[in-house]
């Protein structure tokens, strides 16, 4: 529905966004947004106050004037930023507000599952690596020299408590999902060897690596210390990606009795759609897939689960219940794309619980004769979930 140009809008966010952000913008974002949606996204950041970080209240027909576009290519430029993760759109009766996002760094966006491949198959391969250079950090300027930093423990003494404060402070808004289960963060820090390991070295992003893959993997305390010392080197650093390896590398060849449980279990006891729905709220990704399958999820399907967790803000029991509505729908498990774009959707419609998904489902569900001709099958989902992702995804096989 185009906007009418009186409809009025305002603008939030919760930080201001540097140089480095804007080329990340302009080189890697501008090729998948287009013109409108770029210029659009420079646009409204112009028009936020810059220390107050909110605007007045707008006319629509502001925009259109400045970029000298209709209503349609503005709600078109607009959902493309909605759509990519630097915009969020709220209304009420009176007025729009949109929050802007900042961008992912470079490193970020370029590793991204969904957002470098796209941007790869955008441009090929001789200009995605031109601007790949453009964003590494030459290293060669440091070697052969010794790190003779001192600490700030070595010159600052410990002061006897801590300040107190409750102010709220400017901080990047990207959305990040983080996960929150039972893993035990002080016993998995207690079993670390000192000698081959710098605690200091384990941040907030190596923290929230360590849950997301304990998570993913079903890896309790005691194995994620085995995996996280297989990703510490020499020198005591960590690699935060050799993490994931490690992890799947064990769980590929280790788990294989546990599975074997889940399997027999589960071909002794049917579990009803009911029953799977109350699973994909408390049980984890694995699990879930281990009931699909019959037995063991595949490291690949796992993999799938990870990037989903890492790239989109769904709650683990919208995750879940996605793996149960694609694999009972299509009897099968494709690739991780075409989770992907339902996934967006389901962000985009700010989907937080199962029926939220449901009901985004049957909002494009096809007609009931249509149903009617489609080959019966194990379905785990009822008729009146399905969809019309299972044409395109056929078309495209």
């Amino acid at each position: 529905m185009e906007l009418n140009g009186l409809d009025k809008f305002k603008l939030i966010t919760y930080q201001n966004i540097d140089l480095d952000e804007r080329n990340v913008i302009t080189l890697l974002y501008q090729p998948l947004l287009g013109c409108d949606a770029f210029t659009l996204y420079l646009t409204l950041w112009s028009l936020i106050e810059r220390a107050r970080l909110k605007s007045p209240e707008y006319l629509h027909l502001k925009v259109y004037d400045i970029m000298r576009i209709s209503p349609k290519q503005f709600l078109r430029a607009r959902q493309k930023l909605e759509a990519i993760g630097l915009l969020v759109a709220y209304k009420n009766e009176d007025i729009y507000l949109y929050e802007l996002k900042a961008p992912l760094s470079a490193e970020e966006f370029i590793k991204d599952g969904s957002l470098g491949a796209y941007l790869f198959s955008r441009l090929g391969k001789e200009n995605f690596e031109d601007l790949v250079n453009l964003f590494r950090i030459s290293k060669s300027e440091k070697e052969g020299f010794t790190n003779i930093t001192t600490n700030f423990d070595e010159v600052f003494e410990s002061l006897p408590r801590p300040i107190e404060t409750n102010y709220d402070f400017v901080s990047k808004s990207k959305a990040k999902f983080h996960i929150n289960h039972s893993f035990n963060f002080e016993i998995f820090i207690d079993g670390l060897s000192k000698n081959f390991v710098d605690r200091r070295k384990i941040s907030k992003a190596v923290k929230e690596k360590i849950m997301n893959i304990s998570y993913v993997y079903n890896l309790d305390e005691f194995t994620m210390q085995k995996v996280f010392m297989d990703s510490v080197d020499k020198n005591r650093n960590i690699d935060i990606e050799k993490i994931s390896y490690n992890a799947r590398k064990w769980f590929e060849f280790e788990r294989e009795t546990l599975f074997e449980e889940t399997k027999t279990k589960n071909n002794k006891e049917a579990v009803s759609y009911e029953e799977l729905l109350n699973k994909c709220k408390t049980d984890t990704p694995s699990t879930i897939l281990a009931i699909l399958s019959n037995g063991k999820p595949s490291v690949t399907e796992l993999k799938v689960v990870e990037k989903l967790i890492e790239n989109f803000e769904l709650k683990i029991e919208v995750i879940n219940f996605l793996l149960v509505y694609v694999i009972g729908l299509l009897e099968e498990f494709p690739s991780y794309n075409y989770f992907d774009k339902i996934a967006i959707e389901w962000q985009r419609k700010k989907v937080v619980t199962i029926p939220d998904a449901i009901e985004v489902i049957k909002n494009r569900q096809i007609k009931v004769d249509n149903y009617k001709k489609k080959p019966k099958g194990k379905n785990l989902i009822p008729k009146d979930v399905e969809s019309d992702w299972f044409d395109e995804y056929m078309k495209n096989r």
